[in-house]
C-alpha cells in the first residue's frame, strides 16, 4: 500500500479543500486553497462514497444516486459493513501515515 498526504503541485500547500460533485457519476475534486489550483480529481465507485458521522440516510441517498440499489433487504446490512470497514481502516492508515511522517502529520 502507497500512503501520500496531499499537497498542491503549484504551490507545495496542503491547505486544500475537497469538492464534491454528483452528477452521472460522483466525483471528488481537490482545490488549493492557497492558489486556487486544481490538485486532483477522484471518481468514486457505485457504493464508494461513505460520509462519517452522517448515517444511515446519507448512505441511502449515495447509494441511489449511484443506481446501487437493487434490493432493500440487505441495504442496513451493507451500509453497517461499510462504516465499519472505514473506520477500520482510517485507524490502519493513520498508523501508517504517523510512521511515515511522525507524530504530526502534514
Amino acid at each position: 500500500m502507497e500512503l501520500h498526504i496531499q499537497k498542491c503541485q503549484t504551490c507545495g500547500s496542503r491547505n486544500l479543500r475537497n469538492i464534491l460533485v454528483r452528477d452521472e457519476e460522483q466525483k471528488v475534486f481537490v482545490q488549493c486553497r492557497d492558489c486556487e489550483s486544481l490538485v486532483a480529481r477522484y471518481i468514486l465507485n457505485s457504493g464508494g462514497y461513505f460520509h462519517a458521522g452522517k448515517g444511515f440516510e446519507s448512505f441511502l441517498r449515495s447509494i441511489e444516486r449511484d443506481g446501487a440499489i437493487s434490493s432493500a433487504r440487505n441495504i442496513d446490512e451493507w451500509f453497517h459493513s461499510v462504516e465499519d470497514s472505514a473506520n477500520r481502516e482510517f485507524e490502519k492508515i493513520i498508523d501508517l501515515a504517523n510512521i511515515k511522517y511522525g507524530d504530526e502529520i502534514p
